[in-house]
């Protein structure tokens, strides 16, 4: 058997956690300072007026896809907080979300919106509703 007939196992939740660079002695964890992880455990959220938030992706208990007929809705159910994306041509964006590959959500702003083909990915808004407790 050659090394190519071996199927690949990607890491699970558990070793990415125990393998991120912020979990590891401080000496090894200096090399990836400036550097941000592919398997980064946020997800950030950009509006268009500059405004930031991120999330833990370990909160992040499921997402709903809604392919609507005017717009498509994203819905993160996270711990405290559901962030409800509503754009056009999502699916992209809720398949990287699966894979845990998106690293932000980037809102557009109304110009833009005028200027991108109606098949390309555009978020439109970004709500964030808290959650009590």
């Amino acid at each position: 058997m050659k090394d190519n007939d071996v199927a690949r196992r990607w890491p699970s939740h558990r070793e990415k956690i125990l393998n991120h660079p912020a979990v590891q002695d401080p000496d090894e964890a200096k090399q990836f300072e400036d550097a941000r992880s592919r398997d980064n455990l946020h997800l950030e959220i950009r509006f268009s007026d500059g405004k930031r938030k991120f999330f833990s992706l370990l909160g992040l208990g499921e997402t709903d896809f809604d392919p609507g007929d005017s717009e498509d809705t994203l819905t993160l159910r996270f711990a405290h907080a559901d962030v409800v994306v509503t754009g056009r041509a999502l699916v992209g964006l809720y398949e990287k979300l699966l894979d845990q590959r998106a690293r932000f959500i980037q809102q557009g702003t109304e110009a833009e919106a005028e200027l991108q083909p109606p098949d390309i990915p555009f978020v439109e808004q970004i709500e964030i509703d808290r959650k009590e407790h």
